[in-house]
């Protein structure tokens, strides 16, 4: 049964996950879509599942939102808790969000600003 409010949107943007107050566990993944109050990324790792976190997590992400001639580059950072985490042997891992608060941001100033879509594709490797 699908209990979702609000719709969602088939939106692929740069996302970058941290967990707070660890700047050595950051992750970098495609969101897959997107609501008011929800998101689903494909999540790229390259480790064992244990990596993955777990329902009840909180975690930070930054979500890259393609240029504006009127803001520039921003980003959306949110505070999300998991709401789950499933992992495929021959696909990327999909971790949905509920998104706790959500603020636009300069995205020169965000945590991970460093390149353009191509850039994180080419870091990550190919979640798509």
């Amino acid at each position: 049964m699908d209990r979702r409010v609000d719709s969602r949107l088939d939106v692929r943007l740069p996302c970058y996950i941290a967990f707070p107050g660890s700047d050595c566990r950051r992750f970098v993944g495609l969101t897959e879509n997107m609501s008011r109050n929800g998101i689903l990324v494909a999540w790229n790792r390259d480790g064992p599942a244990e990596e993955l976190p777990r329902p009840g997590d909180e975690l930070t992400a930054e979500i890259e939102l393609p240029p504006s001639r009127n803001f520039g580059r921003r980003c959306m950072y949110c505070q999300v808790t998991v709401v789950r985490a499933s992992a495929a042997e021959s696909a990327p891992a999909q971790v949905a969000f509920r998104v706790n608060h959500m603020q636009f941001r300069n995205y020169a100033n965000g945590r991970f600003a460093r390149g353009g879509f191509e850039d994180v594709v080419s870091r990550s490797g190919s979640v798509m």
